[in-house]
């Protein structure tokens, strides 16, 4: 069995940035970072979209990365009826396949061991030495004093302890990437009905060229009797009758949000593991970032921990600091959910057609806000985040 300071499972965004943080801090570190599959070589199961300053805030960011640029989004009433908006501090399409492998090819010229394709099976709880050891599908295992779990919703590592559980909120994705899409670049385009994504939308966000990704999410409530790869088929067909289609991909976003336990002594959970991602908008790139960064930094500090009791308060620090960054807004989106899953499409009908109605210059969210909602609280609500 080999021994390490720290093991990183998964090489997503929250992955590759606790270990970016980690290894910042001290290059004396003996660091692993596993996963299953080589993420930047598979399609990425995302639109790709950020918000500029949560995405700056969160990371170092290469421009080599940012595939365009969005000042816009487009908000679609079932009826048709659009609605626009101006974001002064826009929003960036990324190429995260090349961010994700730049931020590896990082990680590894600091030295950090990183083994692909392979699957980590369990993390065993912490040993009377401070230790956990991790099992591999190889027949492997490695023991480590800190281990960073950043595996996705599904893995549940840490079985039989207070940091695990199944995702409550778990809802279907699919999407697209297709090519001759006619919709412009400088927007993200967002629909929502009943008829569309049931308690979920659609989404088209341009990768620059004719190109877009294509999808949707449809709320968990809401997907019994329905197949969301006719109902996608349904709407490029209404849509984007021209989009030639290049690739599918079909996955789960963890969409519920809890306060619970994210931290344990030698084991630190964070992305979608800790349920970072936004209950509305199902966001989750800059979410990833910033708890994956945070994980990082509570691991160096119970590395040099001196005792159980400091090791806790570190835990306790991580959860705080989570909940300060996101979590505590999440919780408070997370309630207000089920709520606007629930708004009738007559409603968003007839708010489209009142914001339409606004001046023809760029109009932008505080002034749908100001003039709109007393009348539409919810739909306001869902418009702003939904970006």
């Amino acid at each position: 069995m080999r021994d390490c300071d720290a093991v990183i499972v998964g090489a997503g965004p929250a992955g590759l940035c606790a270990g970016l943080h980690l290894t910042s801090i001290s290059s004396s570190l003996s660091v692993s970072l596993i996963d299953k599959t080589v993420p930047w070589e598979r399609p990425i199961p995302c639109a790709e979209g950020v918000g500029r300053l949560g995405f700056e805030e969160a990371i170092e960011v290469d421009p080599a990365w940012i595939r365009l640029v969005v000042s816009k989004a487009n908000f679609y009433a079932p009826s048709g009826a659009c609605v626009s908006y101006t974001d002064a501090n826009k929003g960036f399409i990324i190429d995260r396949a090349r961010m994700q492998s730049d931020l590896a090819g990082k990680l590894r010229r600091r030295g950090v061991g990183i083994r692909l394709g392979v699957k980590v099976t369990g993390v065993s709880r912490i040993d009377g030495s401070g230790r956990r050891v991790v099992s591999l599908d190889t027949g492997e295992t490695v023991s480590a004093r800190v281990v960073i779990d950043a595996s996705g919703p599904v893995a549940l590592l840490g079985r039989g302890e207070n940091i695990c559980w199944k995702p409550y909120d778990l809802e279907p994705a699919y999407f697209v990437v297709a090519d001759n899409v006619d919709a412009a670049d400088d927007a993200v385009h967002i629909y929502v009905g009943g008829k569309v994504a049931p308690g979920g939308y659609a989404w088209v966000f341009p990768r620059g060229g004719g190109a877009a990704n294509i999808g949707m999410v449809v709320g968990k409530n809401y997907i019994k009797g329905i197949n969301i790869r006719v109902l996608l088929g349904d709407f490029l067909a209404k849509n984007y009758p021209s989009a030639r289609i290049k690739t599918y991909f079909a996955g789960s976003i963890p969409c519920g949000y809890r306060r619970g336990a994210i931290a344990l002594p030698g084991l630190i959970k964070c992305g979608d593991a800790a349920n970072a991602t936004n209950p509305i908008s199902r966001a989750g790139i800059v979410e990833a970032l910033m708890s994956g960064g945070l994980a990082g930094s509570a691991a160096f500090d119970m590395l040099g921990a001196k005792g159980l009791k400091q090791t806790k308060k570190i835990c306790a620090d991580y959860e705080r600091a989570w909940l300060e960054k996101r979590g505590a807004r999440h919780l408070k989106l997370a309630k207000a959910k089920d709520s606007l899953a629930k708004v009738p499409d007559e409603d968003y009908d007839t708010a489209a057609e009142t914001l339409k109605k606004l001046s023809a210059d760029k109009v932008s969210m505080a002034k749908i806000f100001a003039l709109s909602l007393s009348r539409f609280p919810r739909i306001v609500w869902a418009m702003r985040h939904l970006m």
